[in-house]
């Protein structure tokens, strides 16, 4: 063998080893099964120790491998007007329905991070970007940026649109998947309305300048 073919030849395997991992992780999210690190690995007919040299935690192959649909985009696709209200339980819609196409998955990344917060930045943070492209227009129509009674609606909305929130919803309270997910629409929009209309009652000096 020419030997400046064996580089590459080992790149190439590597690549097809990390592609084989990857899709057998898809393929178990996608099929609703539970998710460990030694199922994904017999999926792809490797050895879990070779799995975990490409991945040093189940997390960061979660992340490669499902963890990357972009949930705005999907937001961009449904949305029709401004109104903060309807965006927020459309956004909600939107998260809910991500998290129980592959809720194996979600809940192998909670747990993870849960048990050890100091994982918690390696979630995906797609709440947080849903949330603020909804109210986007109203924040930014009604110069509202910065205004403590926004920032409050954002964190609780954070709580509200949550993958935890779902399976809160599924797990303790014994709701079927649609209910649930009508349940955190209906809570988010109830908690925009009050925002939006605590801010158009304030007096006139403590709104902003919309000139």
């Amino acid at each position: 063998m020419d030997e400046q073919s064996r580089p590459h030849g080992r790149t190439n395997q590597m690549e097809r080893t990390r592609s084989a991992i990857i899709d057998a992780t898809r393929e178990l999210a996608d099929s609703g099964a539970e998710i460990r690190m030694s199922a994904i690995a017999r999926r792809a007919r490797v050895s879990e120790a070779t799995a975990y040299r490409y991945f040093p935690d189940l997390v960061s192959l979660l992340r490669a491998a499902v963890m990357v649909e972009d949930q705005v985009a999907a937001l961009r696709a449904v949305v029709d007007d401004d109104d903060p209200v309807r965006r927020i339980g459309q956004a909600t819609e939107v998260l809910g329905r991500a998290v129980l196409r592959r809720q194996g998955a979600v809940r192998a990344v909670v747990a993870a991070t849960v048990g050890k917060p100091s994982t918690a930045k390696d979630r995906p943070a797609q709440r947080f970007a849903l949330i603020e492209h909804a109210l986007a227009p109203w924040v930014e129509g009604g110069g509202l940026a910065g205004r403590p009674e926004v920032e409050q609606l954002v964190r609780a909305l954070a709580v509200v649109i949550s993958a935890e929130s779902v399976f809160t919803l599924l797990d303790l309270c014994g709701l079927a998947p649609d209910d649930a997910i009508a349940s955190l629409v209906a809570t988010a929009r109830r908690l925009t309305a009050a925002a939006v209309a605590a801010v158009d009652a304030a007096p006139d000096a403590a709104r902003p300048d919309r000139s």
